[in-house]
């Protein structure tokens, strides 16, 4: 988003006019991101974009005062929310419409993310890895609805993030911060500009002993732009590090939280990331009426993750472990009677490199406006994934000790896995925007998706296989003017995704495998398709004689309506799963926001209607939902009109900072959320977890010009919010004395930090 503020001058007619010389305001205009390469300059005017778009720019993000963008959107955008599958803030998963844009491998993912134009969904998997963008390197965040030029994934929607550079953004800030759990946060960024060249060079760094036990966390990332402007031209260079560390609690037991708030269910779970990306870009102004933008990159993403986990297996007084069915399996019972857990470990090695190039005109057709952009992207990543299990001892405190012995057991379809897998992503896109009248705007377009998936079995040939995908997605959609400051608009919207390595590789009920963890030779899964309609109406008021500021509004209905949508579900061997093509879901909803912002107050109120439902009747396994126990079953039925699990149906959103001084500004915010299923009830059956409201607030003084302190207070009423809810086997542990299936995140509870920056 980029705001263009034009200006007229009235000039003198005579020497005493010219000493009244004025200057008058006529129009501001906002400039919306409509492809991945579109903006700050080429977009369209936000009043002329046919879908719901929410922008937040880096000053929105700097008042949240937030360590993670997803967290800094979840407080501000309308229709996001956070849901707590890994059980560390620090790792959130975003829900954007119902569909995720997740760090957890397993989770289909049904949002599109851009940074600066190239793809970072992770090649396996398609996750979303927030911790690795430095929020402080952000200037402006565009949140777009379904959308078939952001490509693969953008099913729900697209997160496109413009950073950071010299020309932009001068100076140097340092911020750092102290409080609970041993928080320990700093930032650093610095922007010269010097003639033709610009730099910028941003730093993060985070540690936090964690809410829960075992959840520390140490997060380190970079960002840094090279920038050259010429009188046609403009080229960068720009390069992200970032190499973080985080104890992964997951959801535990009701039961168990009831008795420690910071107890986990089986551990250790970690997870560590690392990256390395370099990008060139450039953008040309080939003539008055046509500009051009490419992109080359190279992106390198390392993971390595470790979960202890309950299992199956189990003493039975043979010398050997036996299975589930009472089966005596190669496995040595170490431990007679003891009670048997597994350690997982995962490695994920993944390289991605493209390129995109775009064109956009301007040139008139019959006398009436016309903007015409073209464009084409190519992705090709590899990975290598690796993966084993090792036997292990469940402790009294649940820390599952390793006693050293790999399973590899395929009548159990438990063995170690090396495979690797090449994805070749090709896009062509192109959109036409028409100025119909002074007031009517109609935009079409559309973009051809091709994906080709291959897998190769590093041991044997049994995961070898793939698949090609290929998909034309339209779209067509009209704005209208009722007056200078409200438009209407209403837009209709295909896209598609292709079912990722990691999910061709699991799709067998009869073979589960570990989500993250273990593959299967199976069957191939259809690509999923949505189908987006939606309408709405946005614009702005002044009102002079109460403020002196500018109300900005807007208010949205959509329909999107999915085929052939993936979900992963648990099988009856414990801690195994696969994937499923689960028919038809439907997603609609209502978004409003309002805003306002003078020189001393900004304030924002949201509010989200998300309506997430099957609209076909399927077998879902669920083997730990009562009723499946009940009937001696492992799978629920779903049928049409159930809801969807973990998609909250209301969300509220409030916030204010105000300045009683020029040096003191005081702020909050709350965000409340309804309850939603828990994982593994499709069938609704165990009712919804509880409603929460969050209540965040802040205050700073500006001793100085340049010196600030600052302090926050987060969850200030304490709340215990539980954001993500599952199933679990209540008898697994022989020790623990469970009887509530449900396991679930909770949200921290009350942190007090202070700070300081300092800024020139």
């Amino acid at each position: 988003m980029r705001r263009i503020l034009i200006l007229a001058t009235t000039a003198a007619l005579s020497p005493s006019l010219a000493m009244a010389q004025k200057v008058e305001r006529l129009e501001e205009i906002e400039v919306i991101a409509t492809s991945p390469l579109a903006a700050p300059d080429t977009g369209a005017e936000r009043a002329k974009v046919p879908a719901a778009v929410h922008t937040i720019d880096s000053r929105e993000i700097a008042e949240t005062r937030q360590p993670d963008l997803a967290l800094a959107l979840a407080r501000r955008a309308p229709g996001v929310a956070i849901v707590d599958v890994a059980g560390n803030p620090l790792q959130p998963q975003l829900d954007y419409r119902g569909f995720s844009a997740s760090p957890v491998a397993g989770t289909p993912q049904g949002v599109a993310v851009y940074q600066n134009g190239v793809r970072i969904n992770e090649a396996w998997g398609d996750v979303v890895n927030w911790d690795l963008i430095p929020s402080i390197a952000i200037d402006r965040t565009t949140i777009l609805g379904a959308n078939p030029i952001f490509g693969l994934n953008a099913l729900g929607g697209a997160v496109s993030l413009d950073m950071k550079n010299g020309f932009g953004w001068q100076g140097f800030e340092a911020d750092a911060r102290f409080g609970s759990r041993m928080r320990r946060q700093g930032s650093a960024q610095y922007g010269v500009l010097s003639g033709p060249w610009a730099s910028y060079l941003a730093l993060e760094g985070i540690g936090d002993n964690g809410a829960r036990y075992f959840s520390t966390s140490t997060v380190r990332r970079l960002y840094g732009d090279i920038g050259y402007r010429g009188d046609r031209a403009e080229f960068h260079g720009t390069l992200g590090l970032a190499s973080n560390m985080f104890g992964a609690t997951g959801p535990a037991p009701m039961d168990l939280l009831v008795l420690d708030p910071r107890a986990v269910y089986t551990t250790p779970q970690t997870t560590k990331n690392t990256l390395a990306q370099v990008a060139l870009n450039g953008a040309f102004d080939v003539s008055d009426t046509w500009k051009a933008k490419a992109n080359v990159y190279y992106r390198a993403f390392d993971q390595a993750h470790v979960d202890g986990n309950t299992t199956d297996f189990t003493s039975c007084g043979a010398a050997t472990l036996c299975d589930a069915n009472g089966t005596a399996t190669s496995i040595p019972d170490f431990l007679p009677g003891a009670p048997y857990g597994v350690i997982d470990r995962t490695w994920t090695r993944s390289r991605t490199a493209g390129g995109s190039a775009q064109a956009t005109n301007t040139d008139q057709i019959l006398g009436l406006g016309n903007r015409l952009t073209l464009g084409l992207s190519y992705d090709r990543g590899w990975t290598d994934f690796h993966a084993n299990e090792q036997i292990g001892a469940i402790q009294p405190n649940l820390v599952v000790a390793g006693l050293g012995f790999i399973v590899n057991q395929p009548a159990n379809d438990v063995q170690p896995v090396s495979v690797r897998a090449n994805n070749n992503y090709l896009g062509a896109y192109a959109l036409d925007a028409l100025d119909a009248t002074d007031r009517l705007t109609v935009t079409v377009g559309g973009r051809y998706n091709l994906a080709k998936i291959a897998l190769y079995d590093q041991f044997t040939t049994a995961l070898n296989g793939g698949g090609t995908y290929a998909r034309f997605n339209p779209t067509a959609g009209a704005t209208f003017k009722l007056t200078p400051d409200m438009s209407l608009y209403a837009n209709y919207a295909e896209a598609n995704r292709a079912p990722t390595p990691l999910e061709l590789g699991c799709a067998d009920p009869a073979r589960p495998c570990m989500i993250d963890n273990f593959l299967v030779s199976d069957p191939p899964l259809k690509q999923v398709v949505s189908r987006t309609i939606e309408a709405g109406a946005r614009g702005g008021f002044a009102l002079p004689d109460f403020a002196s500021g500018k109300f900005e509004w807007s208010a949205g209905v959509y329909r999107t309506l999915d085929s052939n949508d993936i979900m992963n579900v648990p099988s009856a061997i414990t801690g195994l799963g696969y994937f499923v093509n689960a028919g038809h879901t439907r997603r609609q909803g209502v978004e409003t926001s309002l805003s306002y912002r003078d020189e001393t107050l900004s304030a924002y109120l949201n509010y989200t209607l998300t309506d997430a439902t099957f609209r076909d009747t399927i077998l879902l396994g669920s083997p730990n939902n009562p009723l499946a126990m009940a009937l001696g079953a492992s799978s629920i039925m779903v049928t049409p009109g159930a809801h969807l699990a973990s998609v909250p149906r209301h969300r509220i959103k409030a916030g204010v900072d105000y300045s009683i001084t020029p040096q003191w500004k005081i702020g909050g915010d709350i965000v409340y959320t309804s309850g939603s299923y828990l994982r593994g009830d499709e069938i609704n059956l165990l009712g919804q977890l509880p409603s929460y409201a969050l209540v965040n607030l802040r205050t700073s003084w500006q001793a100085t010009k340049d010196f600030q302190i600052y302090g926050l207070i987060e969850n200030a009423l304490d709340a215990r919010a539980m954001t993500f809810g599952t199933l679990f086997n209540t008898t697994q542990i022989a020790f623990a004395s469970f009887t509530n299936p449900r396991s679930v995140s909770v949200a921290p509870p009350l942190g007090a930090y202070v700070g300081a920056k300092y800024a020139f």
